[in-house]
């Protein structure tokens, strides 16, 4: 129980009244019409044209008798949650108050338990429904002119680890770093950070595994209709140095990229390369820090039964950095093949465009972990955590149509947090009068008008059903 006494002497000094000190308000839970949530206005409106609910719907996502509540209408509270900073299914009830269901018009909404149903009773058909309403949501998003810009279109797959808590999770095992997790892989445009797909998988699971299988995934979320604007480049780590990834890449006419495993095989072209006099090493493109004096060079390399072009890059090893058995010369050495002709990128291009890796495909994964609530895994079902996961990749997506779409410049590539605290978690009051329902911001509130002005474009977008 708490007291007001101290529960043992210490001989620091007590005073009475500190100086300075917080203002002393007297407080009161008096107000019924006020939201913290106020870009619901802004992420609600887009959802609405988008017509997530009725996409949803269509693809039978939860069938349920009457008077029970539709897969989309499930489906929706929980992107929003997500939207909203939430990262357990309980966090709806940040959508729970008076006021912000007011601002939610009469969009259902369903409680946590029955939430939870919804996504604990998932299976391989359910998520499947899923991933094709997040395409739907894609195809629909860049229809209104949230697409890459016409040209090349880089696919980044890659496999990431998500730790889990509790018992008898489904999936979770003791992944190669000591720690149970499970490690879904994520499929993100290279250009625009959108996230195309993902797949779940056990915590054991080599990042290898399915990788070929999941590109098709990847390149079945691009628009066909937009499909022919685009030249592929498919960009992988060295998890993708296998013959059935350089095939389905080939079978999507799909340039590609990918960092070698320095087998026995790699080393001998490498030290091949590094050893022929003739070889001439041009200094890479944009590189500085540690990679300050990097120079690439190219060779042949037959791989998977085709010859392709084995791209080295050598950089040189810092002052007092340990060397390693297979460093030549003070020299450490990245390779990766590619199938792109010399006629259309330069060695230097190839390999300036691979290391571009580090970018928009990390920075989604990791907005995705610690802003859109991938952070975990909250349920026990296997595929109730894929759902849940699909749901944080299509919050994720809207959070950056709605940036591409409606928000000033300075905020289109800003993280998850921050857009939160300027456009989503802002308080306002909800006021009715003549029939209509206002929105009041506070007058404090510094980014008031581009609120209303991005409400204003998203208004203007088709609606789709």
């Amino acid at each position: 129980m708490k007291t007001t006494p101290t529960l043992f002497d210490i001989d620091d000094m007590v005073i009475t009244r500190p100086f300075p000190r917080v203002a002393p308000v007297v407080v009161e839970a008096t107000e019924d019409d006020v939201t913290g949530v106020a870009g619901i206005a802004l992420f609600g409106e887009l959802l609405d044209h988008l017509g997530l609910v009725d996409a949803a719907d269509r693809r039978g996502l939860r069938p349920i008798g009457p008077g029970g509540y539709s897969g989309g209408e499930c489906y929706r509270p929980v992107v929003e949650l997500q939207l909203a900073g939430g990262d357990f299914i309980s966090d709806v009830s940040l959508l729970q108050d008076r006021a912000t269901q007011r601002l939610r018009g009469n969009h259902a909404l369903p409680s946590h338990t029955t939430l939870y149903r919804f996504l604990a009773g998932a299976d391989l058909g359910r998520v499947t429904k899923a991933m094709a309403v997040n395409r739907d949501m894609m195809r629909r998003a860049w229809a209104m002119g949230a697409a890459p810009a016409p040209g090349l279109l880089t696919i980044d797959p890659d496999a990431t680890y998500v730790d889990t808590f509790g018992k008898q999770k489904e999936g979770s095992k003791f992944s190669y770093k000591g720690t149970v997790q499970m490690s879904p892989l994520v499929g993100v445009v290279g250009e625009t950070g959108d996230v195309l797909a993902i797949r779940a998988r056990g915590g054991n699971a080599s990042p290898r595994r399915k990788l070929a299988s999941f590109l098709d995934e990847c390149v079945a979320a691009i628009p066909t209709e937009v499909r022919p604007n685009y030249q592929l480049w498919i960009r992988i780590d060295s998890a993708g140095f296998s013959k059935s990834v350089v095939d389905t890449a080939t079978a999507h006419s799909a340039a590609f990229s990918i960092t070698c495993v320095q087998d026995k095989s790699v080393r001998r072209a490498i030290e091949a390369l590094a050893s022929d006099p003739k070889t001439v090493w041009v200094s890479a493109k944009e590189a500085d820090g540690e990679l300050a004096g990097s120079e690439v060079a190219e060779c042949t390399y037959r791989f998977a039964r085709r010859d392709l072009r084995l791209i080295v890059r050598r950089q040189r090893k810092a002052a007092g950095e340990q060397l390693s058995f297979d460093d030549l010369d003070g020299w450490r050495f990245f390779a990766m093949i590619t199938n792109v002709p010399a006629i259309f990128a330069t060695a230097v291009d190839v390999d300036h465009h691979h290391r571009l890796r580090g970018g928009a495909p990390e920075e989604a994964i990791r907005q995705l972990k610690e802003d859109f609530g991938m952070n975990h895994a909250p349920l026990q079902n296997f595929f109730g955590n894929w759902l849940w996961w699909l749901a944080s990749a299509l919050a994720y997506n809207v959070a950056r149509w709605v940036r591409v779409l409606a928000l000033p410049e300075s905020f289109r590539t800003c993280r998850g947090k921050r857009l939160r605290t300027s456009f989503i978690n802002v308080p306002a009051r909800i006021v009715r009068t003549s029939r209509r329902i206002y929105l009041r911001l506070p007058r404090a509130y510094r980014h008031a008008y581009s609120f209303i002005a991005a409400l204003k474009r998203l208004r203007a977008l088709p609606m789709f059903a």
